[in-house]
């Protein structure tokens, strides 16, 4: 949900002339220039890094780009984004608030603290204007990611109208971006519409070559609420196979443990049925 950040390449033009080949070359670029290059360069490395899960790699990277350029916002931008994805949310929160202090009104930026606000800091609110602003940038090349982030945050804050109408409005924006899809299918599940929720997660997963964790987790709770459970168990068998570290895991795990039976204590006395209880001796 980042900006790419791609590296730029100077372009000379050589002149054939016997006299200007005579003089000294003083078209190269400049210090400045060649610490701007470089960090874009670390800062692109840091994302590919960060993408197959290297992030000691990925935060040497990023801070090999900060130190060549200091007011570079978009290598603070991702450096945020490593924070936020390692769950190091004091990092996390002064990179972003960095790199918004070095581009106040880069839509990037602004949607990206939007929704590290939202998904990390569960602070709803305060991250819708974010949102809101990142979309005021008419050239933003992205506007159905932040209106699809302004309704999952609106429907988690309780906002299901609200969260349903954004996830339209980034559906019409970007009809092939399948993930619309599947949040309309979690907010149906929140209002207890598992049929249609099962019919928008199965759109969602022909539109999709893989399933990630999340993806699994929602798919075993439609399943759950349907009472399908062989769908749950296939679910759960992915989930296990590909992803067992996973936090989705974790709460599969967590729900089948609280509602498995207690077991009663052996040592608390039962009265058996049919039989009266003894009377206490006075």
């Amino acid at each position: 949900m980042f900006r790419t950040v791609k590296t730029a390449f100077l372009l000379s033009t050589i002149a054939l002339t016997a006299s200007c080949a005579l003089l000294p070359d003083t078209s190269g670029p400049s210090r400045s220039e060649r610490q701007e290059d470089f960090a874009k360069v670390k800062t692109q490395l840091a994302i590919e890094y960060m993408k197959v899960g290297e992030y000691r790699q990925s935060i040497a990277a990023i801070n090999e780009a900060i130190k060549a350029k200091s007011n570079y916002d978009m290598a603070w931008l991702v450096r945020g984004v490593i924070h936020q994805q390692l769950k190091m949310n004091n990092e996390a929160d002064q990179s972003f608030r960095r790199a918004l202090s070095i581009s106040p009104n880069s839509a990037e930026i602004n949607n990206n603290y939007g929704w590290f606000l939202c998904d990390n800091m569960k602070q709803y609110s305060a991250a819708i204007s974010y949102f809101d602003k990142a979309l005021a940038d008419p050239t933003y090349p992205q506007p159905h990611v932040a209106t699809m982030n302004k309704g999952i945050c609106k429907g988690r804050g309780g906002n299901i109208a609200g969260a349903a109408a954004d996830l339209a409005r980034a559906k019409a924006l970007a009809p092939n971006f399948p993930t619309p899809t599947k949040e309309m299918a979690r907010l149906k599940l929140m209002e207890n519409q598992p049929h249609p929720a099962r019919e928008l997660m199965n759109q969602y997963q022909r539109q999709m070559d893989r399933l990630n964790a999340d993806d699994l987790l929602l798919g075993w709770k439609i399943s759950k609420a349907l009472g399908d459970t062989q769908s749950a168990f296939e679910y759960e068998s992915q989930l296990r196979q590909m992803f067992p570290a996973s936090d989705e895991l974790q709460e599969i795990d967590r729900t089948a443990a609280t509602a498995r039976p207690a077991v009663a204590n052996p040592k608390m006395h039962v009265t058996p049925l049919n039989q009266p209880a003894k009377k206490a001796k006075k």
